[in-house]
C-alpha cells in the first residue's frame, strides 16, 4: 500500500511540476537566432523589404512602407513567396524553392513572373544584421524589384529586408 501511494504521490508531483513549468528561459530571440548568421532558422519567417540601393550608394530607394514594402515569406518546406511592393514593375508574385548551401541562398522561380525568369536560379552571398531585436537581410543583389525604368538591376544593387515575423 505504502508503495502506492508513493509512486502516485511520485506521479503526481511529475506532472504537476511539468505543468507549471516555464521553458520560455530555453527558447531564443529572431535576434539570438540570427546572431551566427545566416541559417535556416533565421531565415524561415516573414520578411519586408526595407530598401533598394545602387552599387556605390548613388541612389538609395527607402520609401516602402508596410502597404507598399514588398514581402518575402520563407518557409519551412523550402518554398518562397514574394509579394513585390508597388514600387517594382511587376504586379505578379513570385514563388519558388530556395535552399542555404555553403553560406550562400539560392533562389529558383518556379512559375512564370514578369521580371524573374521561369527556371533560373538565383544565387547570393547575403548578410545578417542584428541590431538589437531587429534583424536585416541584406542579399547584395536585386532580385525581387528589378525596374528598369529606375536604374535597379540585378547583380548591380542590393535588396535590404527586415525580419516582421
Amino acid at each position: 500500500m505504502k508503495t502506492k501511494i508513493f509512486t502516485l504521490l511520485a506521479v503526481s508531483t511529475l506532472a504537476f511540476f511539468t505543468a507549471c513549468s516555464d521553458d520560455s528561459g530555453n527558447s531564443k530571440t529572431i535576434a539570438e537566432i540570427c546572431a551566427d548568421g545566416l541559417s535556416e532558422d533565421c531565415l524561415i519567417g516573414t520578411w519586408t523589404l526595407k530598401s533598394i540601393s545602387q552599387t556605390g550608394n548613388k541612389e538609395v530607394i527607402t520609401d516602402f512602407s508596410s502597404s507598399q514594402g514588398g514581402i518575402m515569406e520563407f518557409r519551412e518546406d523550402g518554398i518562397y513567396h514574394y509579394t513585390r511592393s508597388s514600387y517594382g514593375d511587376c504586379p505578379d508574385p513570385d514563388e519558388g524553392h530556395w535552399v542555404i548551401e555553403d553560406k550562400t541562398l539560392t533562389f529558383k522561380e518556379d512559375r512564370k513572373g514578369d521580371c524573374i525568369e521561369f527556371g533560373k536560379k538565383y544565387t547570393v552571398t547575403p548578410s545578417i544584421i542584428v541590431a538589437g531585436e531587429t534583424v536585416f537581410l541584406y542579399l547584395n543583389k536585386v532580385i525581387f524589384q528589378q525596374n528598369e525604368s529606375d536604374g535597379m538591376f540585378a547583380g548591380n544593387d542590393t535588396e535590404v529586408f527586415v525580419r516582421t515575423e
